[in-house]
Order: C-alpha cells, then structure tokens, then sequence
C-alpha cells in the first residue's frame, strides 16, 4: 500500500525549496514540513494495479496540486515559525 500523495507534496516541496533559499534543510525540518503537509491533505492510496494507474493519474490533476502547493507553504511557515530545534543547533545541521 502506498498513499501516491506524498510524492505530490515531495515534488511541491522540492520546488519550492529552489525559490526559498532561506528555509532550512535540515532533515529534522524537512520531514516536519511533509508530515504537516501531508496530515493537511487527503491520502490517495493504491493496493492493485489498476488503483495504482488511478493514483498516478490523480496526481497530475490541477487542483490536486495546487492543494499540494497550498499544504507545503502552510507547512513551511509553520516550520519557520516553531522550528524544532535552537537556532546553534540548525546551524551545525546546515553544514
């Protein structure tokens, strides 16, 4: 089983990362921006073949992306907002 989503909000956020130089991308903050974004969004899990065309199919649909988009920037700001860790520490991690 496979929820197809979090590849959407993967490559959503990979973009975005490219045009937010000053996030960090320390790993801690990574995975807290695609949990938020992904407990935002609605899962699109596939269990058989034909599902799994299904999946891959929804995740080229406009609007599924652009909910995506809209996930990870909430996300980003949360993160940027609450960062899980001191700012000596993020530092290091950047390195």
């Amino acid at each position: 089983m496979k929820n197809y989503m979090e590849d959407v909000i993967r490559e959503v956020f990979t973009d975005l990362l490219k045009t937010n130089p000053d996030f960090c991308r320390c790993e801690k903050c990574k995975r807290d921006v695609m949990a938020i974004a992904l407990s935002k969004i609605k899962g699109s899990y596939a269990v058989s073949p034909e599902g799994e065309i299904f999946a891959r199919v929804e995740q080229t649909d406009r609007q599924v992306r652009t909910d995506a988009l809209l996930a990870v920037m909430e996300a980003m700001r949360q993160v940027t907002a609450r960062p899980r860790y001191s700012s000596d520490t993020a530092s290091t991690l950047e390195e």
